[in-house]
């Protein structure tokens, strides 16, 4: 069977909707020699229903290296198999949002949870079928390098601001079983939902005053009051009508990480100082990663869904719920709640 490239479409999520992986796709697609560079139009065979058929599933589970920006749910997209069964086949992980660059996991042999053995690729040709680096909807090592782990060190000027397409939203609400519409609200009324990034390339921020005070121990609040003040501070909202940019490089240039920690991050608005509960052990590299992929910044919106117990609020669509443990107590103050409602509503409508 043959399938037309549409737009938004990525090989990883193609290969999910019809149950093989994109190994398989590229073994019976000799043509495809990169697997991010697929267009709209293009016509690619799927495996198992023309063009030789589907290759058997090896006997024994195969072992993934992580890249740094991968997530479990994206590999398991990408390899048709699930994170739970992934998580039996390495109980090593006992945080599926901890995992590292460099770890190796095994791969399920059977990739469908327990159902029919999906296509692999042939063993002669390990080296041709590695996942390339970055697709919009996988992460990749930054292109920005790796910040010093400590010491002085600088914000990026500009990123790569690779976006996302509509297949990436219906992979994310596949890993949280909840529905696309539903991750499309919550971009909406974080970011405005069209991207995580500004005109000039730099991931969309917000620098939140009160938790500059809290993490530098209140030391500036009489020398720079428009930094650091308590939440219920009028300059805290004044502060949200200023050059974003310019305000957290003035404080970024009195204390680096409490400044970056201070503010919420791209297309989900996760807060800095959530680093470590959504996968990240350096702040320094959260940073760097929101500059390179909206994956990145889906990565934090998943990892913050699950750490803080929300992903049974966002399938249920309870969105007092959500936005309480999303945006804290003050959330019907900005009506977060009702807006992401009719955000769902519009998109649930198509």
């Amino acid at each position: 069977m043959s399938y037309v490239v549409k737009s938004g479409d990525t090989l990883g999520a193609i290969a999910s909707r019809n149950n093989t992986t994109v190994q398989a796709i590229m073994a019976q697609n000799p043509q495809i020699t990169n697997p991010n560079a697929i267009s709209v139009g293009q016509k690619i065979t799927l495996p198992g229903s023309g063009g030789g058929g589907a290759i058997p599933s090896p006997a024994s589970p195969s072992t993934y290296t992580v890249r740094s920006g991968d997530t479990l749910g994206a590999i398991a997209n990408r390899n048709g198999t699930t994170v739970d069964e992934i998580m039996r086949a390495n109980p090593q992980i006992k945080n599926p949002n901890q995992i590292s660059p460099g770890q190796q996991i095994k791969l399920p042999g059977q990739s469908n949870g327990g159902g029919t053995p999906q296509p692999q690729p042939k063993p002669q040709q390990p080296q041709q079928q590695q996942p390339q680096p970055q697709t919009p909807a996988e992460g990749g090592s930054s292109s920005l390098g790796t910040p010093p782990a400590t010491g002085p060190w600088e914000l990026p000027v500009r990123g790569p601001a690779r976006r996302l397409g509509a297949g990436d939203f219906d992979a994310a609400a596949r890993e949280l079983q909840c529905e696309a519409a539903a991750v499309r609200a919550v971009a909406e009324v974080e970011s405005g939902g069209r991207t995580g990034f500004d005109d000039q390339k730099r991931p969309k921020i917000l620098f939140e005053i009160h938790h500059f005070k809290r993490l530098t121990g209140g030391r500036y609040d009489r020398s720079h009051p428009h930094l650091s003040a308590p939440y219920k501070s009028p300059l805290r909202r004044a502060s949200y009508k200023k050059d974003q940019w310019a305000v957290i490089r003035e404080a970024f240039a009195l204390d680096p990480d409490a400044a970056v920690k201070s503010a919420s991050w791209g297309m989900f608005q996760v807060m800095g100082f959530n680093h470590v509960d959504v996968g990240w052990s350096s702040v320094r590299q959260f940073v760097y990663d929101m500059y390179e992929s909206e994956a990145q910044h889906m990565r934090a919106f998943l990892g913050f869904c699950r750490k803080n117990n929300l992903v049974r609020h966002i399938r249920n669509k309870n969105w007092a719920s959500f936005a309480l443990g999303y945006n804290g107590e003050d959330y019907a103050s900005n009506n977060y709640h009702t807006k992401m409602a009719n955000a769902y509503a519009r998109y649930s409508r198509g």
